[in-house]
């Protein structure tokens, strides 16, 4: 049993409760006060992975939702099931969608959980001080990879940096991107650099590591660089991080490029391939994923009969043009879509109805409810560090430099494919979005991607013209509308986003 995950039961429901309230509205923890709870150093151990235990819900709702289903890798034909994602897929999200409010709330309770931490672990004593230190950090940077969220997702959000009561709460406005960003480097910068490069105890998989904290803030520098800030000097940071990374690749063993693309996928990996994760175990223990059971046809014939299609929807399907985007020699397609199975039906059928199955194992019996996955969902990999260096490069450059294409190619080469030699940006740019999109299928990197490379409003409206749809969108549409119930709460407070 994984250590971290088991404290996150504890967090979870125990600690800090109160994940349908509005941040404006909560008390520091619920009923758990800070005077009553944070003792010992075994009480912040619980409190740092109760921040931890938000993370579950970003794979689906964050990176799935509100990323992949967002672009032109899936295609919704319908709205019978009357859930949001046919409003994202087509651009159509309203402040009543509930993903969007849940979204919200999940990401502002992280950040409530850190700054509980930070307020208290200074009065609570340690053992070893460099744990404290280490669990500063730990909160810090999870707080401002929360707001990294946020801001992507929506751009102008309240930034909250302490416990605050409800009424300061209510005096709390919007702050704008560029603020929000400066505070996530200052945070992600501060903090980098205290924890650990690796941890060697098998209870500590799941925990943020330096070279993890490093390539999420790249991340964050190549956004700033792109859109909709335009900051170019950050390409400057980004690259000197990522540089750092790749400078120590195998100094830990998930600084390296997995051999086999098919290595990545299957629980029994536990994660040895990915810099930074989400961790999920089965048992019937609440600490699943649900996130396979998204994309497992109805009737599917499998031996998974208690998850079996309990939230897929035959509307939601793998998008034709991502299909006929591969190469017919690229390994990644078989090891992402199925598109011949046979079905649960008396008699059985063959369907050609594809599915995204990365995610899916099996192998597996012993699963008792769709979201009770053992399927870790990767953040951050070796392949992402690789390809935004290779994009900062081509970026700072006239033309495709020599070293860009190397790291390009060398992706691609473990994915069976023969290496391309752009001549100019704008074929690198094709290039590196074939990448993206190939890479990360079903990952929810590639739409984030476009949006930061400023390429999001032409693909989409190409593709909606390409399927039929009348429909356009502009840059409005590349953030969500602020939840109602949020605008709610004090009315003025909070501008709603144009165009909603």
């Amino acid at each position: 049993m994984k250590k971290i995950l088991f404290f996150m039961i504890l967090s979870g429901v125990v600690i800090l409760s109160s994940c349908k309230k509005s941040f404006l509205q909560q008390l520091p923890t619920s009923s758990i006060t800070s005077g009553n709870f944070y003792h010992t150093q075994l009480d912040i151990q619980q409190a740092v992975t109760g921040t931890y235990s938000s993370l579950r819900d970003w794979p689906v709702d964050i990176y799935w939702y509100l990323s992949e289903i967002r672009s032109n890798n899936y295609y919704v034909t319908s709205d019978g099931a009357q859930r949001d994602w046919y409003n994202f897929n087509n651009f159509q999200a309203t402040a009543e969608d509930q993903t969007l409010h849940d979204t919200w709330q999940s990401l502002y309770q992280m950040i409530n959980r850190a700054n509980e931490v930070l307020a208290n672990i200074n009065g609570v004593p340690f053992d070893n001080p460099a744990l404290k230190t280490q669990y500063k950090a730990e909160v810090r940077f999870l707080r401002a990879f929360a707001y990294f969220q946020l801001v992507r997702l929506w751009g102008n959000v309240p930034l909250v940096d302490r416990v605050i009561t409800p009424a300061e709460g209510v005096q709390i406005k919007q702050s704008s991107p560029a603020d929000v960003y400066k505070f996530i480097t200052a945070e992600m910068n501060a903090v980098k650099d205290s924890l650990p490069a690796q941890y060697n105890a098998a209870s500590d998989l799941g925990r943020v590591t330096s070279w993890a904290a490093k390539g999420i803030l790249a991340n964050v520098y190549l956004t700033m660089a792109g859109y909709p800030l335009g900051q170019k000097d950050k390409l400057d940071s980004a690259k000197a991080l990522l540089q750092a990374i790749i400078s120590n690749e195998g100094a830990t063993p998930v600084l390296s490029l997995a051999p086999h693309y098919s290595d990545l996928w299957g629980y029994k990996n536990n994660n040895k391939h990915f810099m930074m994760e989400v961790q999920y175990a089965s048992g019937g223990l609440g600490i699943g994923s649900s996130f396979p059971s998204q994309n497992i046809p109805p009737n599917l014939s499998v031996s998974l009969v208690n998850v079996r299609s309990l939230l897929f929807d035959l509307s939601v399907q793998v998008s034709p043009d991502l299909i006929s985007s591969f190469d017919t020699s690229d390994l990644r397609f078989n090891a992402t879509i199925d598109t011949s199975y046979t079905t649960s039906d008396n008699p059985p059928q063959h369907s050609n109805t594809p599915f995204f199955k990365k995610f899916v194992d099996f192998g597996l019996t012993n699963l008792t409810s769709y979201n009770d996955w053992p399927e870790d969902f990767p953040l951050l990999r070796y392949a992402d560090v690789l390809l935004m260096y290779a994009e900062v490069l081509n970026d700072e450059a006239g033309t495709p430099p020599t070293q860009a294409i190397s790291i390009l190619n060398r992706v691609r080469a473990r994915a069976g494919l023969q290496p391309v030699n752009p001549a100019t940006t704008a074929n690198f740019v094709t290039a590196m979005n074939n990448e993206y999109r190939h890479e990360f299928a079903d990952e929810g990197q590639y739409w984030f991607y476009l949006v930061r490379t400023g390429q999001a409003v032409q693909i989409m409206n190409n593709w909606f013209q390409a399927t039929g749809r009348s429909k356009t969108i502009s840059n409005n549409n590349l953030v969500y509308p602020i939840p109602q119930t949020e605008i709610d709460i004090y009315p003025g407070l909070y501008k709603q986003n144009p165009g909603y």
